[in-house]
């Protein structure tokens, strides 16, 4: 068990983006938040698969945001090994920032960045790294990963757009992308395509790449690091590429079904970041009135559901209001 004190934070943003000795194929990341049986079960059904005659040389990495419970100890004694490694952060640093901290531990050719909410199925691994090796021009790849049948497809997607914010006042955006994104990978019978970003639960990339832009952003603390990673990535002329063909089980939302109101405040925030971030003068002022205007929407819409689903809607209307009060800001306190 690796214990990491973390206090002197300026040192931690300059660690881990230097060069070290690539000693593996794969180094896979995976980051906890009292989720000690998803990863428990993500850790058999990876090995498993990964264990077959392709031969890759690959690294687990398991870093502990500080989790109240300590489940992952246990998790440890079952599968420690000389190339699967446990750190224990003395505080929750978020996705991103605790994804750079397992990448200053990695020593892979190319990174991919796990939930532990997922079940690998099948051995997507070489595949991908072929694809990579085959094409230079590519910097980030995505198997598919969450999807609602019939018709949606939520494992890739398009920048944030005014489109897509329109449809989100009533709180349908992210379906009508998701269902776009199901019908394109069907008239391109199934092969990989160019998208603007891959979900993050489980996201492949150049670990010299990975470096290059700097890791995660570390003014995200959950949620949209990923569609910013791959905004970056793809700034720098790099394909970003959905390979569909290629699946895996995510579970999804495990840490926010437990708290959605924390969840919708995370996301809300996060996303405001983004449009901060990556969008300029007029554009950048319609973006963020329409993410005002969904927080108006969205009380009326959970106000409309509270009869039927009590709880979430109370979780919901007091995410809602706060955001509202608080300008979209959110400071994680540990």
């Amino acid at each position: 068990m690796k214990n990491i004190n973390l206090t002197e934070k300026s040192n931690y943003k300059n660690a881990g983006l230097n060069s070290s000795e690539k000693k593996f194929d794969l180094s896979f990341i995976i980051i906890n938040y009292n989720l000690a049986k998803e990863i428990d079960n993500c850790l058999c059904s990876l090995l498993k698969t990964i264990n077959s005659p392709n031969q890759i040389k690959y690294e687990i990495i398991i870093v502990d945001n500080n989790s109240p419970g300590k489940g992952l100890s246990e998790v440890e004694l079952k599968f420690k090994k000389e190339n699967i490694n446990f750190y224990y952060l003395n505080e929750n640093l978020g996705f991103g920032k605790g994804c750079n901290y397992g990448f200053s531990k990695a020593s892979g050719e190319y990174i991919c960045f796990l939930n532990p909410d997922t079940i690998i199925k099948e051995d997507i691994f070489l595949p991908i790294i072929d694809l990579f090796k085959s094409d230079n021009s590519i910097g980030i790849i995505g198997p598919k990963q969450q999807t609602k049948s019939p018709f949606f497809d939520f494992s890739a997607g398009f920048s944030p757009n005014i489109f897509f914010e329109l449809f989100n006042l009533f709180g349908l955006g992210v379906y009508f992308e998701a269902f776009i994104i199901y019908f394109y990978t069907r008239l391109k019978s199934d092969r990989e395509i160019i998208v603007n970003w891959i979900l993050g639960a489980a996201i492949f990339v150049k670990t010299e790449l990975f470096k290059k832009i700097d890791g995660f952003d570390r003014d995200y603390f959950m949620f949209f690091e990923e569609v910013d990673l791959c905004r970056k990535v793809s700034d720098l002329g790099y394909k970003i590429i959905y390979y569909p063909t290629l699946d895996i089980y995510h579970i999804g939302s495990v840490s926010g079904k437990k708290d959605y109101c924390l969840y919708t405040i995370r996301t809300y925030s996060s996303k405001d970041i983004f449009i901060s971030k990556h969008f300029k003068n007029l554009h950048k002022l319609v973006m963020k009135a329409l993410l005002r205007i969904q927080l108006i929407s969205q009380i009326f819409i959970w106000t409309v559901l509270f009869p039927v689903n009590r709880q979430k809607s109370i979780q919901k209307l007091k995410a809602f209001i706060y955001l509202i009060k608080n300008n979209l800001k959110y400071e994680h306190r540990n």
